[in-house]
C-alpha cells in the first residue's frame, strides 16, 4: 500500500500526536491505524498529554475537527490514530461537499495528512478514488458508519490485534464509538430559534418583545445562557428573554440572539449560537408589495438585511409579503425532515415576524417547501405533493385570520412551482421536463381567471423558461454571453415553450397581470434580468434536440435575485415589487441598497376588492368601531386602522418617485 505523502511539516505538526503517550499495536513501516490512550476521560471530557481538553459531542459538523475514540474491554477510551514511521495523527477534519449540483452523490471526508477511507472490506489511509456514488461518514447512536453508494459499513475494533480497526456490515459488531470536539465546536442544542411574533409599529406603544429558544432534548442541562441585542450582551440567563431595551425605538431592524452551553446525562456537551432573530419596527406596510429572493444557500442573515434596505428606501415601510423562489439549502438535495427541523426555524428567525411563502429549488425538499407555505396558513392549497399549487391568496380567509403584514397584500396571488416537479429519473439518468406541470398550472390559471379581481398573479418557480446563452439577456457580469445551452437539461427544461404560451394565453385573454419569477442560473454565471410585455422570450422545446421557440411576452419574466455570495454570479441581490398607481415597479437591488435592474410595467387591470355581503347598519358600524379600536390597541401585530394606514403610503410613493428621478 502506498503511503499518503505528507503535507508541509508545519501543517502536519498541528495534528501530530504526542509520542509520550502509551501506544498499542504500533507497527513500523507503512501507514496504518492503531490506538493510543489519552491521559483521562471523565464526564465527557477527554484530556490529552499536552493538557488539551476535548468534549464529547453527538454528531459531525462541517469543517470541524474531531478525535474519534473506541471503548476498550476495560471501559477506557482509546483514540483512533493513523501512523507511519514518522507521523502519528489523531485529529480528523470533517468535510461535507456542498458546492455541487443537487443530484451529485453525497460526499464527506475525515482527514488530516491521512484520509480515513473504506473500500471493499478494508480501511485505507489514502484518498477515496473508487466510488462514484454516495461516500459518507456519519456518527449516530454510538457507531461510526460509512455509506458507500447505499451500502452501510461500521467501524469495528478488535482489541489487542496488530490491525485493530476494520469495518463490518453487521451493526451488532460495530465498535462503541465516541467523538470529541474543541470547546467552541460542540453539539447543537437549539430546536427553535429566537423569533419575533410579529413586526411592530413605530410610536404605537408596543410592549417589549419577548424572545425564547427551545432545546432539542429535554435531557439537556444548561450551563450557560447569554442573550445579545445588536451584539451587546444582556443581563439574562434564562431561555426566555424580554428585550426591554427595544421599546420606543424608531423604525428599523434589530437583532436578538443567544449563546447556549450545556450537557446531558450521557456526558455529551453542547454549545450553539442561535440565529439572530430580527425585530422589525416599521412605520407601516406598503400595500400590494413583496420582497422576493432565490438561492440564499443558508446565508439566512441576508433576509433581514434585505428587509432593512427596503425600509431605508421607503422611509421605514415594509413589504406586505416575502416570496422565496428556492434553494434555501446547499449541497445534494436536503430531505424534508432536515429542512423543517434545521433550516426552517432559522429562516423564520430572520424574517422578523413578516409573512412568507416558499417554492423549492433543486437543493431543497419540495414537500418541505410546501409544508412551510401551508404552515403560514395564507391561502395555500393543502396538497403538498403535486407539481405546483397556490401558496398565497391575499383575499383568502387564511390571510384575513392569520395574516400580519400580508393583510395588506389583498391584490396578490402566488403560485408555487417546486423544482422537483420538472425532475425525472429513468434508466439511471436525470431528465427535466414540464410534462406534469402544464396541466396543474393551467387548472390554477383557469380557476384564478374565473374569480379574477385584478390581482397580480405571481408564479414563483426556481427554474426559468429561457434557453441559457441563447436569450440575448443571458449574460455574465461583464455582459458576455454565458454560452449557449450551458447547464444542460437541468437549466434548459423541456416544454418551456409550452409553459410560456400557456401563461401568455391567460394574460392576453383575461387581461391578467402575471409575473414569472425564478432563480437557479447563478451557478452558470448568469446575472439577473427582467423582461416584460413586448419582449421576446427564447424558450426550450426539447433540450436533447436543441430545439426552441420564440414568444412575444404578455407577462413579466424575471429573476428574483440571487441572495447569496458563494456560487457563480450570486452577488447578494433581491427584488422589491410593488403596485404604484397604474403600473408595477420591479426593482432588483443589492445589500448596499443600489438598484441593479429596474422595470416599470404597465398594469393591465385595476384591483377591485369584492363586495362583502352587507349586514345591518348598526351591526356594521359596531364591527367597524371595534376593529378600529382593536387595531389601535394591538401594537404586537402591527395593526393599524384602515383610515390611519391609507393616509401614510402616499408619502412613501412620493419618496420612491423622487428616488427614481434621482437614479435616472
Amino acid at each position: 500500500m502506498d503511503i499518503f505523502k505528507k503535507a508541509a511539516a508545519a501543517a502536519a505538526a498541528a495534528a501530530v500526536f504526542s509520542l509520550s503517550l502509551p501506544v498499542y499495536a504500533y507497527g513500523a513501516g507503512e501507514a496504518h491505524y492503531t490506538v493510543t490512550a489519552p491521559i483521562s476521560e471523565k464526564n465527557g471530557v477527554l484530556t490529552l498529554a499536552d493538557g488539551q481538553k476535548w468534549y464529547k459531542v453527538n454528531s459531525f459538523e462541517d469543517e470541524n475537527d474531531y478525535i474519534i475514540c473506541v471503548k476498550g474491554s476495560d471501559g477506557r477510551q482509546m483514540i483512533l490514530t493513523a501512523a507511519d514511521d514518522n507521523y502519528r495523527e489523531y485529529i480528523w477534519h470533517y468535510y461535507r461537499r456542498t458546492m455541487v449540483t443537487s443530484v451529485a452523490p453525497r460526499y464527506t471526508t475525515l482527514s488530516n495528512s491521512y484520509h480515513l477511507t473504506y473500500h471493499d472490506g478494508q480501511l485505507y489511509t489514502v484518498s477515496n478514488w473508487w466510488n462514484d456514488g454516495d461516500s459518507v461518514w456519519d456518527y449516530s447512536g454510538g457507531a461510526l458508519s460509512y455509506n458507500e453508494n447505499g451500502n452501510m459499513h461500521y467501524l469495528r475494533y478488535t482489541e489487542g490485534s496488530d490491525e485493530p480497526f476494520s469495518c463490518t456490515d453487521n451493526m451488532g459488531e460495530a465498535a462503541q464509538v465516541c467523538i470529541y470536539a474543541k470547546r467552541d465546536q460542540l453539539s447543537r442544542c437549539i430546536s427553535r430559534h429566537p423569533a419575533a411574533e410579529s413586526y411592530v409599529l413605530e410610536g404605537s406603544g408596543y410592549a417589549a418583545p419577548v424572545f425564547s429558544v427551545e432545546l432539542s432534548d429535554k435531557d439537556i442541562v444548561t450551563d450557560s445562557v447569554k442573550w445579545f441585542v445588536d451584539g451587546k450582551e444582556q443581563d439574562c440567563a434564562k431561555l426566555t428573554f424580554t428585550a426591554d431595551s427595544l421599546t420606543d425605538k424608531p423604525a428599523g431592524v434589530h437583532r436578538v440572539g443567544c449563546l447556549i452551553e450545556g450537557h446531558d446525562s450521557e456526558g455529551v456537551h453542547y454549545r450553539e449560537r442561535s440565529a439572530d432573530g430580527a425585530f422589525v419596527i416599521a412605520k407601516g406596510v406598503m400595500p400590494d408589495s413583496f420582497m422576493s429572493f432565490s438561492d440564499i444557500h443558508e446565508q439566512y442573515e441576508f433576509i433581514d438585511r434585505a428587509l432593512e434596505k427596503i425600509m431605508e428606501r421607503t422611509g421605514g415601510y415594509i413589504p406586505s409579503l416575502v416570496v422565496c423562489t428556492g434553494d434555501l439549502a446547499n449541497g445534494p438535495t436536503v430531505d424534508k425532515d432536515t429542512m423543517l427541523s434545521r433550516y426552517y426555524p432559522q429562516i423564520v428567525s430572520h424574517l422578523g415576524g413578516l409573512d412568507a411563502v416558499f417554492a423549492s429549488g433543486n437543493h431543497d425538499s419540495g414537500e418541505a417547501a410546501s409544508i412551510m407555505s401551508l404552515r403560514a396558513g395564507l391561502g395555500a392549497d393543502c396538497n403538498t405533493r403535486g407539481a405546483g399549487r397556490q401558496i398565497f391568496r391575499g383575499l383568502s380567509d387564511g390571510v384575513k385570520n392569520k395574516g400580519r403584514n400580508s393583510r395588506f397584500a389583498k391584490g396578490i396571488i402566488v403560485y408555487g412551482l417546486n423544482f422537483e416537479s420538472a425532475l425525472y429519473f429513468n434508466n439511471n439518468e436525470y431528465t427535466y421536463s414540464y410534462d406534469r406541470t402544464l396541466g396543474e398550472l393551467e387548472s390554477f390559471l383557469k380557476k384564478t381567471a374565473e374569480s379574477y379581481n385584478g390581482e397580480l398573479v405571481v408564479i414563483s418557480a426556481h427554474s426559468g423558461l429561457h434557453v441559457l446563452g441563447l436569450q440575448p439577456q443571458s449574460v455574465n457580469a461583464n455582459g458576455t454571453s454565458i454560452g449557449k445551452w450551458i447547464g444542460e437539461n437541468q437549466y434548459n427544461i423541456d416544454r418551456s415553450d409550452e409553459m410560456a404560451k400557456l401563461i401568455n394565453s391567460y394574460a392576453e385573454k383575461y387581461d391578467m397581470d402575471i409575473m414569472y419569477l425564478f432563480g437557479h442560473d447563478h451557478s452558470r454565471s448568469e446575472t439577473e434580468f427582467i423582461l416584460s410585455d413586448g419582449d421576446e422570450l427564447i424558450s426550450t422545446k426539447k433540450y436533447s434536440d436543441g430545439t426552441y421557440d420564440r414568444e412575444t411576452l404578455s407577462f413579466t419574466y424575471g429573476h428574483s435575485g440571487f441572495l447569496s455570495t458563494t456560487i457563480g454570479s450570486a452577488s447578494a441581490r433581491f427584488s422589491f415589487i410593488y403596485r404604484d398607481g397604474d403600473h408595477y415597479s420591479y426593482d432588483i437591488l443589492n445589500l448596499n441598497g443600489d438598484i441593479i435592474r429596474r422595470r416599470e410595467i404597465a398594469a393591465k387591470s385595476t384591483f377591485t376588492e369584492p363586495a362583502v355581503t352587507s349586514v345591518s347598519t348598526s351591526a356594521a358600524a359596531a364591527a367597524t368601531t371595534t376593529k378600529a379600536k382593536v387595531s389601535a390597541d394591538s401594537p404586537n401585530t402591527g395593526d393599524r386602522s384602515a383610515a390611519v394606514f391609507a393616509a401614510v403610503p402616499a408619502a412613501v410613493f412620493v419618496l420612491l418617485l423622487s428616488m427614481k428621478k434621482k437614479e435616472k
